[in-house]
């Protein structure tokens, strides 16, 4: 069993893991000193740091148009990205094929 501690004591070591806490949120992360030296050799500036992590797909974030459309409630649609959606895959399993959902261009 735990030994009981005065509330004195109590606080003094809460005040003492804040400081703790403090010191290491302040501290600064391992590496940052050698992001500094390269930013400052090759003079890069926020745009070409901000490339260099956004540097997935140029499509990334874009809407897209969606390519197929459920016949029984017009409001579904799908752009044929991601996972198939429950109505139409609910349909192919019936026999009807992805191609006969297509949205017909204008």
């Amino acid at each position: 069993m735990a030994r009981p501690q005065s509330l004195d004591v109590i606080k003094r070591r809460i005040r003492e893991l804040q400081a703790k806490a403090e010191k290491l949120e302040q501290a600064e992360k391992p590496g940052i000193k050698e992001l500094r030296a390269v930013i400052k050799r090759y003079r890069l500036g926020s745009g070409d740091i901000k490339l260099a992590l956004n540097a997935g797909s140029k499509l990334r974030g874009r809407k897209v148009k969606p390519k197929y459309r459920n016949p029984g409630n017009r409001s579904e649609t799908w752009t044929g990205r991601g996972r198939m959606p429950l109505w139409m895959a609910a349909l192919v399993k019936k026999g009807k094929k992805a191609q006969d959902f297509l949205i017909k261009a204008a």
